[in-house]
């Protein structure tokens, strides 16, 4: 492909081209580290301007997205960025950096609903009405922000909203201690004492479930009792899958997105089994997560070479 064998593309092309200087020349507003200590590994965004540090750090996960924010010259403080990343539904993480112990306390529970329904369930637009509200209940809580932060379809779920509080992405919430979660490493230096912690927002399992309208339904088989797993959304792990998801919302995703919303609501499309999310999202998926997969390697190796 064009992508890996780079000198079969003209380099006004590919800015990623060793000939091609025009991301050589930006002067970004940003410091980028490659931080292999977390797993995933992920990529820190730095302000160079110390006015815009913050007590968190803006983190992104993929290479595509660092070389996204050079070649657009976002910025110059993380703010910025920041709205920029949420407007395109793009994957990013405010973890705060502490050197205290990573405890954390209770998490309460926050979903309440019994998610399993029986054999004869059959879904409506009025059931539709129903998942949209306690859904749009659920997002009050100020942790449900890393629904906005994920990107992709919980993004998308979510979006509006929070558009009024876009004030909360900036950075954990207050309740971080008690719905986050620390992620530990060792400290930057040789001392080999001090343990850290990054802390962030996260959802649990039934929380996502929540907000992509997940149901298990009992299949009555005449000796035990087995459920199906059916949702009028995907999950993220299947949507980020698909051959529509190439790292951020494009038009091909809204398309698909509005035209299944309307059936949705009219009651003419029901909730779909896994099997057939992933049949109905497949859409040129191995092209499209070749190319996805080839350009984050050709971006990774840039900042190595380049910014890092």
């Amino acid at each position: 492909m064009h992508v890996k064998e780079s000198t079969t593309l003209p380099p006004a092309l590919w800015d990623l081209h060793d000939s091609n200087d025009s991301l050589k020349k930006v002067s970004p507003s940003f410091r980028f580290v490659y931080e292999a200590k977390f797993t995933p590994p992920v990529y820190c965004i730095i302000p160079l301007n110390k006015r815009y540090l913050r007590s968190w750090t803006l983190v992104v996960p993929h290479a595509t997205t660092v070389l996204q924010v050079v070649r657009n010259n976002w910025g110059p403080s993380l703010e910025d960025l920041i709205g920029e990343l949420i407007s395109l539904g793009i994957p990013f993480f405010t973890p705060e950096v502490s050197s205290s112990p990573p405890r954390r306390l209770p998490r309460p529970r926050t979903v309440f609903e019994d998610f399993s329904r029986p054999s004869s369930f059959q879904p409506n637009a009025n059931t539709y009405k129903n998942y949209e509200l306690r859904r749009e209940d659920f997002l009050k809580h100020p942790h449900a922000r890393a629904a906005l932060l994920r990107g992709g379809i919980l993004w998308r779920l979510c979006k509006a909203s929070f558009e009024g509080r876009l004030g909360l992405v900036n950075g954990p919430s207050s309740d971080v201690r008690v719905f986050g979660e620390a992620k530990r490493f060792p400290s930057p230096t040789s001392d080999g004492g001090t343990t850290w912690a990054a802390w962030d927002d996260i959802l649990t399992d039934d929380e996502v479930d929540l907000i992509c309208g997940v149901y298990y339904v009992a299949v009555e088989d005449g000796r035990r009792k087995q459920w199906t797993t059916l949702s009028w959304w995907p999950r993220p792990n299947t949507f980020e899958k698909c051959g529509l998801w190439t790292g951020y919302w494009n038009t091909s995703c809204e398309l698909w997105f509005q035209r299944r919303l309307s059936l949705l609501r009219c009651g003419e499309a029901k909730p779909l089994k896994t099997r057939e999310w992933r049949s109905a999202l497949k859409h040129s998926q191995n092209k499209t997560r070749q190319l996805c997969d080839l350009t984050e390697e050709a971006s990774a190796r840039f900042i190595g070479k380049v910014l890092g």
